[in-house]
């Protein structure tokens, strides 16, 4: 499905900051990712949302020089996006999203604070009791005697 890029004037694409979504509305909305554009180092995802019976069309805005200095692959994005906007969009507000780098910082604090938990998770790994692991089965070894 083709669609028109935003206006790019001041670098937000019109874009304003959302409000809140309450909980309960995520759970009934679906955003199916459309497609996309890229123009310079900007690339515009589009988004269906299908919820409450209708349809709406969404898009985000995402710089694509950013990315690199939060870890973040361009794999990620599409679904950064669908994330930011279950979060963010109420229906008949803004239909144009820009994911900031707040956003992105905000995305890798979280990625390393998970990564920081699962370090603590994880098992430490097993040392031999002593150095002689083994040396019961194998028996004694022979002696030489000195001359």
């Amino acid at each position: 499905m083709p669609f028109e890029p935003l206006p790019s004037g001041n670098g937000t694409g019109g874009a304003e900051s959302l409000p809140e979504r309450k909980p309960d509305k995520v759970a009934k909305s679906q955003f199916i990712l459309t497609g996309f554009d890229q123009t310079g180092g900007i690339r515009i995802y589009a988004f269906e949302c299908i919820g409450d019976g209708r349809r709406i069309d969404y898009t985000v805005e995402v710089n694509l020089a950013l990315i690199p200095g939060y870890g973040i692959r361009i794999q990620e994005l599409p679904l950064l996006c669908r994330e930011l906007l279950q979060q963010r969009v109420e229906p008949d507000e803004l239909s144009a999203v820009t994911f900031t780098e707040q956003h992105m910082r905000s995305h890798a604090e979280r990625r390393t604070a998970a990564r920081e938990e699962a370090a603590l998770r994880k098992k430490p790994a097993r040392h031999p009791v002593s150095a002689n692991l083994g040396a019961s089965w194998r028996g004694p070894s022979p002696v030489t005697p000195f001359r």
